[in-house]
């Protein structure tokens, strides 16, 4: 009998500790967090697959080209206007001829006694120019930049005389006036032809050449051989 009472009391608790590590298995099962689904070569594996391609747009067809335009011709171009011939020069009259030729005789007196003088007196060249100067009343310079453009002293005078009737004629500087008479002179007009086409008298300048050189004259006096 003792011995069925010690199986008995032995299988009871035997039974009691199963139940209780059953309990704490449970237990500990419980408070055991679920492992996590091995998702990252999953993911891995998501990342690595390619992206599904996209289908390409539709190709769309270039618009069409347009030709360039048509080059226009350039314009014909317009002959230059004939250009009008100058008007013939009307010949001198016979009044102007003779007061032309008077004016080119009293120029060359003028140029014998400036050079008189100039050979005269070592400042023969100044005082000619001087004089002239005087006669018309301007700067002395004036006359050495006249002499600069390669002309006599009677060229000279007779220019001064022209310009002063041009100033008073055209309401014009004497440097303008000069400019005019020697531009004019330079293309080969003579006194007679100048004085006309600038609407001056050529009178009034043989009479202011023949006074210029009547002062020159007394400067040096002509020396009479014994």
């Amino acid at each position: 009998m003792e011995t069925r009472d010690q199986i008995r009391y032995w299988g009871g608790a035997i039974g009691a500790v199963a139940l209780v590590g059953a309990i704490v298995v449970a237990v500990v099962v419980v408070q055991t967090p679920a492992p996590k689904a091995k998702t990252a070569p999953q993911t891995q594996m998501a990342a690595r697959t390619p992206a599904a391609v996209k289908p390409q747009a539709a190709w769309k067809p270039q618009a069409a080209v347009k030709p360039p335009a048509a080059v226009k011709p350039p314009a014909a171009v317009k002959p230059p206007a004939a250009v009008k011939p100058q008007a013939a020069v009307k010949p001198l009259t016979d009044a102007e001829r003779k007061v032309s030729e008077e004016l080119w005789v009293e120029q060359k007196k003028l140029d014998t006694d400036s050079g008189r003088v100039k050979a005269a007196t070592p400042d023969g060249r100044r005082r000619v120019a001087e004089m002239i100067a005087k006669q018309f009343n301007v700067p002395e310079k004036l006359v050495n930049d006249l002499r600069g453009r390669k002309v006599g002293d009677g060229e000279i005078t007779t220019a001064l005389a022209l310009s002063q009737q041009l100033m008073k004629h055209d309401k014009v500087t004497r440097q303008q006036a000069l400019d005019r008479i020697f531009a004019a002179r330079k293309s080969g007009q003579g006194w007679g032809a100048i004085a006309r086409s600038l609407g001056l008298k050529l009178g009034d300048v043989v009479s202011d050449v023949k006074k210029t050189d009547k002062q020159l004259a007394k400067l040096a006096p002509v020396k009479v051989a014994g």
